[in-house]
Order: C-alpha cells, then structure tokens, then sequence
C-alpha cells in the first residue's frame, strides 16, 4: 500500500550505493495521485469514476456522458421495480427480525435458545445482503453515468498500484535506495463510505477535474482542432486547467479523498523525483508531449526543490 512512510526500493548488489555520500529521493505522493491521468475522471461529489474510456476529446466524452444518462432513463422503471420488491422483502424480514428478538429474550430452554439464534443470524445475514441490493440499485438509480462502487475500489487500486511502480522504477534508474514522501501529513485511512460531506464546505465539484481531463485530453484529434479551441477558451485558459486542479487537490478535503494516507513531511533535503513521476505515468497512457512538457514547467515552477 502507498500509506507505507518509507519506499525502500532495492538495488543489485553489484550497484550498490553509499548511503553516505547520496541524498535520498523525495516525491510527493499525494500530487502524484492528483495527475495520475485517471484521476481526470474522477468525480470527487459522488467518490466514483465516470463510466467512460480514458483518452476520448472532451466533446466524446461529453457524449458518452450523455449516453450513459439516457441508458439510465431507459433502466430507471426495472430497476425502481427491483427495488420496490426488495424494500418489501426487506421490511418483512426486519420484522421477522424484532419478533425473533423478542422471541429470544422470553425463551427459558436451552435448545429453543439455540434455535432461535441460528434462525436471527440467518436472517441478519439476508438483512444484509438486500441492503446491499437496495444501496447499488438506488446508486444506479442516482448515478448511470458513474462506476459501481467495487469498480471504483478496482480503479483507485490500479492508480496506486500503477504509481508505487513507477516511483519503483524511477528510483532503480537514478540509484536510490531511500525514497521519503513529502506529501503533507494526513493521519486517516481511505474511506469510500464519506460522501461529498466532507467537501460540501468547499464547493468542489467535478468541473474542476473536468479542467485537468480538458487538459490532458490534447489527443492528436484535438490538436487538429486546435484554432478552434484557442479561438473558443485560450490556451492559457486550457493551461489554468492543469493549475486550478494542482491548487485544490492540495486541499486537506481533497487529499481525504485520494487513494492515498500520506504521513511523513520532509523538511529539507533530499532529490525530488515528484515530476519524473507524474510525467512517467502520462506517457504510460500516452498523454501528447505538448501536455507533458506544459505540466512539466507548471510543476517545476511550483516545486521550489527544482
């Protein structure tokens, strides 16, 4: 897990290095998770990825977005019916529960005791498995254009799988043995169960990683649109996009959300690999160079370590 303080990445014997005559690598992991390329789809409101291929133009993804909610509208009566049925199952067995409650409490044999409780675990057990039938039907009722909840837990596992191998990598290549995390200190675990509570206060909404996805989605498609965009938004409007999601994954709200539990805080010292990083993980999902070489310069004119 990437909640670990300490990357200690190892190195052949025949290369091995002198502790005492090198810096350690430092890399920031909570900025890495903000632009690993994924996280462009990520919609920090409702904790769950959008439903769509990554690398599609903005107008693409806009109309997959579209489909998505129009096969929702389509699904909403089967699924309203579904739920009704479960909601009615679901309010027999909670009664069925609270006689079996109160049957227990007044039953004086041993063996009727016995009975009583395998029958409650059963039906505790069938309690739970329809509430968590009712909870995904009212989130597909609620969200068609998002991934269900274990494919949002699949999606934050591979970033952070994808990012503890390419900090592995990088570290093998430059020769470091010692890598510390310089994200800012955050002492909670992941936990997909908040909502958007936490955020309300902030008022952060998907349009702002809608501003990174628009940022990274300079396909070969889009460069050839590229009069119309500039005439239309600006490249230093596009530009900001990549900066206003920089300032508010930065946020303590934002960084509770990420798949992240960073810890240790480096204060001075040490050879940042943060933009090697992020830029690795862009070329792993192809990212045009032009938005590489742009993140590039943003983030080394904000890190005052390079």
């Amino acid at each position: 897990m990437l909640s670990c303080m300490l990357l200690i990445c190892t190195i052949g014997l025949s290369q091995q290095v002198n502790l005492s005559s090198q810096q350690p690598g430092v890399v920031d992991l909570t900025l890495v998770t903000a632009l690993h390329p994924l996280m462009s789809l990520y919609d920090f409101n409702r904790m769950s990825f959008v439903n769509v291929e990554f690398g599609l133009d903005a107008k693409s993804l806009h109309e997959e977005r579209q489909k998505l909610l129009e096969q929702g509208k389509v699904n909403q009566d089967d699924l309203e019916k579904e739920l009704a049925v479960i909601n009615n199952e679901y309010s027999a067995l909670k009664q069925k529960q609270f006689m079996l409650m109160n049957d227990l409490q007044k039953a004086a044999d041993a063996r009727q005791k016995e009975e009583l409780r395998k029958t409650t675990e059963e039906t505790n057990r069938l309690i739970s498995e329809l509430w968590q039938k009712r909870n995904l039907i009212n989130f597909r009722l609620a969200n068609p254009d998002l991934m269900l909840p274990e494919q949002t837990a699949t999606m934050l596992n591979r970033i952070e799988r994808e990012i503890q191998e390419t900090v592995d990598k990088v570290a093998e290549e430059g020769g470091f043995n010692l890598i510390l995390n310089a994200a800012i200190p955050y002492n909670g675990k992941r936990n997909m169960q908040r909502s958007f509570e936490i955020l309300t206060d902030k008022n952060l909404s998907h349009a702002e990683t809608d501003l990174y996805y628009a940022f990274l989605a300079n396909t070969r498609e889009s460069a050839q649109q590229k009069k119309d965009r500039e005439h239309a938004a600006g490249m230093q409007k596009e530009a900001n996009g990549a900066a206003t999601w920089l300032e508010q994954s930065r946020q303590p709200a934002v960084q509770e959300q990420l798949p992240i539990n960073p810890h240790p805080l480096v204060l001075r010292g040490g050879i940042d690999i943060t933009t090697e990083v992020v830029k690795r993980l862009l070329k792993r999902y192809k990212c045009d160079d032009e938005v590489i070489e742009r993140l590039e310069k943003l983030l080394n004119k904000r890190n005052p370590r390079n």
